[in-house]
C-alpha cells in the first residue's frame, strides 16, 4: 500500500522547509549580502553560479540554466518523481505521510472531495471577513466603533486591516452564510461555527459581539479570525481564535506579514510585537515592517518565515517580566534560523500601542529607532538576575548567555561573541570556548531527541548523495525570448509597469510559450487586484522549471532600479528609466510583428498583379515606415 500525500502534506513541506537548508544538502551555500550561492549541484564548476532566492523558494543556474522550485530540486538530486520528492523532503522535516488506501477510486473522489472542501473554506473565510465588516458599520456595530473611537482608530486603519463586527447573536453569521450556500460542515470546518453538544445537528456561531481581526497567510488571503471582547467580563476570554485547522495554523502565522513583507527591505528588518493592536499602532506610525505572533508563543516556523523575506528582526515586546521572559525565548529561535537580531526596550508596563497612544507617531518612533544587539541584552539580562561578583553568579551569567550564544549556526559568529563574554567577565576565553562546545552538545542532543520523538522510526536524510540526473537542455530560438523576459522581469518586481502593461498595444502579442503564459500569469493577478501573489503562484507552478522563467524568479536584472532609497530626483531617474525599459520591449515585440507582416507582404507581392502590387506596395511602404519609427523608438 503506497503513501496518501494530500494537499495539505504538500502544503505543509512549503510552509516547514527552506529551500536554501534543503539545498546544503547536496552542495555548499555561502551568502553574499541577500542573496545564496553555490556551486551548481547539476554540473561541475569551479565559481558558484547557482542561485537560491528564499523568499520565492526557487532555484536558477546560470551556468547549465536548470531552475525550478523545491520538489524539483529534491527530484533531480535524489533521481525520483514527484511523490519521492515529497516523502524525501517529509522524512527530513519528520512529517508523517499516511498510508494509502485500498480503493483507488475512493482515493481519486476523497482528493476531489477535500480540494472543494478547501477551495470553498476559504471563499468562505472571504466572505466572513466581508460580513464582519459590514456588520461594524451597521447600527448593531455602534459598541465596537466607539471602541475603536476610543483606542484612536481612523476609519482608513480600520479598512487597512480589515476591522470587523461579529453581531452579538447565535447564528448571525450562520444564517449569512447559509443564504450565501454554504454548508453548515464547511462552517464548522473553518472554524466559524461550532457544533452543539447536546445537538450535534446543529451549530452555532464562535464569535459574537466581539471585535474581529481577519488574520490572513503570507499571500494575503483570510484564514481564521481573532475576535476581542469589547466590555471586561469575569466569564468571557479577552480574545477568541479560530481553532486549529488546514486553514489556519497559528505557529506559522505572523499577523500582518503579508503588509509587512514588502517594506523589510525598505526598512532594513522586520519589526517583532507581541498583539494585533501593537502592529496597528506601529503601521499608523510608519513603521510598516511590524508583525506579530498570532495567539501564540514565537515559533521556529515563525523565524523560517521571517528568514525568506529579511535576514535581520527587531524585537520589540511588552516591557513588563512576561515581555523579557518571551524576548529571551524568541531570541534563541532567531539566532538559531541564522538571523540578526536586536531589542527594543520598552518602558516597563508600556507596549507600542499605548506608547503610540500617549506620545503619537514620533514617540514610537523614536523608542524604536533604539536597539540593543541580541547577545548584550541576553548578558544584561542575566547580570540583572545574577551576582556577577559572586562565583555562583558569574557562572549562572556565563551559562545563560552561551545557552543563547550556541543556537547560532556559524562558528565564527559564536566564537566572537564567546570572547566578547569572556572580556566582559575577565575571563580565559579557552575556559569559556570549552563550555561553549558543552552546551552545543546539549543542544544537538536535545534536537536529536526531539527529533526521534516527533518523527519515531523516520528514516533520516543521507548526506551521501547519489549523482544527479540529468537532462537534455532545450534548444531556444525564438527571437522574442529575451523581450519576454525583459518584460516579465519588470512586470513581475514592479507592480505599477504591470498595470501598464495590461493597457498596453502589444499584449495580443505574448505567445502560448512558458515565458509568454508567465507573463500572462502576473497580469491575470494584477487586473485582479492580486499582483503581490504572482510570484508565489509562478514559484509553485510548473513554469518554474522552465530557464527562462526560472532565471526571473532568482534574480531581478533591475533590481538597482529599484525606486525604494535615494534621493527625489534619483527616484524619479529610475522611475522613468524602468518605463523606458518597458516601452523598448513593447516596442520591440511590434516590431517582431511588423517584421513578419513585412516579410508576408513581399511574399505577396511576388505573384500580384499591377492593381494588386500598387496596394501592397501603399501597404508595404506604410509598414516600412511603422518599422523604422519604432527602431528609432528602440534605440
Amino acid at each position: 500500500m503506497g503513501k496518501y500525500i494530500t494537499d495539505e502534506i504538500i502544503d505543509e513541506i512549503r510552509r516547514k522547509a527552506d529551500i536554501v537548508e534543503i539545498a546544503g544538502a547536496f552542495t555548499t551555500v555561502s551568502k553574499r549580502g541577500t542573496d545564496y550561492w553555490a556551486c551548481c549541484p547539476f554540473h561541475q564548476e569551479k565559481t558558484p553560479s547557482f542561485k537560491l532566492n528564499q523568499e520565492r523558494q526557487v532555484f536558477y543556474c546560470f551556468g547549465c540554466k536548470k531552475s525550478g522550485n523545491l520538489f524539483k530540486l529534491v527530484q533531480e538530486m535524489v533521481n525520483t518523481d514527484f511523490p519521492g520528492a515529497v516523502e524525501w523532503l517529509a522524512n527530513r522535516l519528520s512529517i508523517i505521510i499516511p498510508e494509502g488506501r485500498k480503493n483507488p477510486g475512493e482515493d481519486s473522489g476523497e482528493a476531489a472531495r477535500r480540494r472543494t472542501m478547501r477551495e470553498e473554506g476559504r471563499r468562505l473565510l472571504q466572505e466572513a471577513a466581508a460580513f464582519f465588516q459590514q456588520c461594524l458599520q451597521q447600527p448593531e456595530g455602534a459598541a465596537a466603533r466607539q471602541y475603536l473611537q476610543e483606542r484612536g482608530l481612523d476609519w482608513e486603519t480600520v479598512e487597512k486591516f480589515r476591522l470587523g463586527y461579529a453581531p452579538d447573536s447565535w447564528d448571525a453569521l450562520g444564517n449569512y452564510a447559509f443564504h450565501k450556500g454554504f454548508s453548515q460542515e464547511l462552517l464548522v470546518h473553518t472554524g466559524l461555527s461550532v457544533r452543539k453538544e447536546e445537538r450535534q445537528d446543529r451549530c452555532y456561531d464562535r464569535f459574537r459581539g466581539r471585535l474581529m481581526f481577519p488574520i490572513c497567510d503570507e499571500l494575503g488571503r483570510v484564514v481564521g479570525f481573532s475576535g476581542r471582547v469589547l466590555q471586561k467580563s469575569e466569564q468571557a476570554a479577552k480574545y477568541v481564535n479560530s481553532p486549529e485547522s488546514e486553514f489556519f495554523q497559528k505557529g506559522s502565522l505572523l499577523y500582518g506579514l503579508y503588509l509587512a513583507r514588502n517594506e523589510f527591505k525598505e526598512k532594513g528588518h522586520a519589526l517583532v510585537c507581541e498583539g494585533q493592536m501593537d502592529v496597528i499602532a506601529c503601521h499608523r506610525a510608519g513603521l510598516k515592517q511590524a508583525v506579530a505572533a498570532q495567539g501564540t508563543a514565537f515559533t521556529a516556523q515563525h523565524a523560517a518565515l521571517l528568514k525568506r523575506s529579511t535576514a535581520c528582526v527587531r524585537l520589540a515586546f511588552d516591557g513588563d517580566l512576561a515581555g523579557v521572559k518571551a524576548t529571551l525565548r524568541t531570541i534563541d529561535l532567531l539566532l538559531a534560523a541564522d538571523l540578526q537580531v536586536s531589542v527594543v526596550i520598552l518602558p516597563e508596563h508600556e507596549d507600542p500601542d499605548s506608547i503610540f497612544r500617549t506620545g503619537g507617531p514620533e514617540a514610537l518612533q523614536q523608542i524604536m529607532a533604539v536597539a540593543e544587539e541580541a547577545v548584550p541584552f541576553i548578558y544584561r539580562m542575566a547580570c540583572q538576575e545574577h551576582d556577577q561578583g559572586l562565583p555562583e553568579g558569574k557562572s549562572a551569567i556565563v551559562s545563560q548567555t552561551l545557552h543563547s550564544i550556541s543556537a547560532l549556526p556559524d562558528q565564527i559568529a559564536r566564537t566572537a561573541h564567546c570572547q566578547w563574554l569572556a572580556a566582559q567577565l575577565h575571563l580565559p576565553e579557552n575556559i569559556l570556548l570549552d563550555s561553549l562546545n558543552g552546551h552545543l552538545r546539549k543542544r544537538q542532543q536535545a534536537e536529536l531527541r526531539q527529533d526521534v520523538h516527533a518523527h519515531p522510526g523516520a528514516p533520516r536524510a543521507s548526506q551521501s548523495v547519489p549523482p544527479p540526473f540529468s537532462l537534455p537542455l532545450p534548444v531556444v530560438t525564438d527571437v522574442q525570448v529575451p523581450i519576454l523576459a525583459n518584460i516579465l522581469d519588470l512586470i513581475l518586481h514592479f507592480e505599477f509597469l504591470a498595470e501598464r502593461m495590461l493597457q498596453s498595444k502589444a499584449l495580443h502579442l505574448l505567445p502560448d510559450t512558458p515565458l509568454g503564459q508567465a507573463v500572462n500569469i502576473v497580469l491575470a493577478a494584477c487586473d485582479q487586484g492580486e499582483w503581490s501573489l504572482a510570484g508565489q503562484s509562478l514559484a509553485e507552478s510548473d513554469l518554474v522549471n522552465n530557464p527562462e522563467v526560472g532565471q526571473v524568479l532568482a534574480q531581478s536584472n533591475y533590481r538597482n532600479l529599484m525606486p525604494d532609497s535615494g534621493s527625489p530626483e534619483q527616484k524619479n531617474d529610475k522611475l522613468t528609466a524602468l518605463q523606458r525599459a518597458l516601452s523598448d520591449c513593447e516596442n520591440r515585440l511590434l516590431l517582431v510583428e511588423v517584421t513578419e507582416q513585412l516579410r508576408q507582404l513581399q511574399q505577396e507581392l511576388t505573384g500580384a498583379d499591377v492593381e494588386q502590387s500598387r496596394t501592397l506596395l501603399q501597404k508595404f511602404q506604410a509598414l516600412n515606415r511603422r518599422k523604422n519609427d519604432l527602431k528609432r523608438s528602440s534605440s
